[in-house]
């Protein structure tokens, strides 16, 4: 694959990933607070901790950082308290619920408590729902749909996410090299 057709797939996963609300709070610069003592501003705890295993399925660690150690829980709660519209807010927070209801017509137990592959089917039920879920206002689109991209937008636009999940980071840059194939480095690079 060539450097094209990498910026090509980018911008498009991009303006697929990154509607409404999302690309608001990109643009105007959201982010999650890394504070110690942080409280969520739009959620209780346990949908916080619900919230947190849903992004963290979506973007599970592997050798790269996961969503819960780039805090997009954080993102999520900030994203909702000050981009979203009220009636946006609550519709948020009622759908947020039917993780654990399906989790618990199919295993008897809350989404937090599933193991990786029961989650991961949880997951894949709600994204083929989200195919064939319909919002003729555009305003509130299925909630899977909601976190999916909040945890991509949040994940790298965060510094973990950018330095062990899309960038290699190199504090000195070695020679330029203007035109090289991307199979060769195999990811981007930050250079300090």
């Amino acid at each position: 694959m060539d450097r094209r057709e990498v910026l090509k797939i980018s911008s498009l996963l991009l303006g697929y990933t990154l509607t409404g609300s999302a690309a608001v709070a990109l643009l105007n610069g959201c982010k999650a607070e890394t504070s110690a003592d942080w409280q969520p501003k739009s959620f209780s705890e346990d949908e916080v901790s619900l919230l947190a295993e849903i992004c963290e399925a979506i973007l599970p660690r592997t050798d790269t950082p996961g969503a819960k150690d780039a805090l997009c829980h954080r993102y999520i709660d900030e994203l909702v308290a000050n981009f979203y519209t009220l009636d946006k807010r609550k519709y948020f927070k009622e759908s947020l619920a039917i993780f654990n209801e399906k989790s618990k017509d199919k295993y008897a137990k809350a989404f937090v408590a599933l193991n990786p592959t029961e989650k991961e089917e949880i997951l894949s039920k709600l994204a083929d729902e989200a195919k064939e879920y319909k919002d003729d206002s555009g305003e509130k689109p299925h909630i899977f749909l909601a976190i999916k991209q909040s945890t991509i937008s949040g994940y790298f636009t965060s510094e973990v996410g950018a330095k062990g999940g899309l960038c290699e980071f190199i504090p000195v840059p070695g020679p330029y090299q203007g035109c090289i194939d991307y199979t060769t480095v195999g990811k981007g690079y930050v250079l300090n």
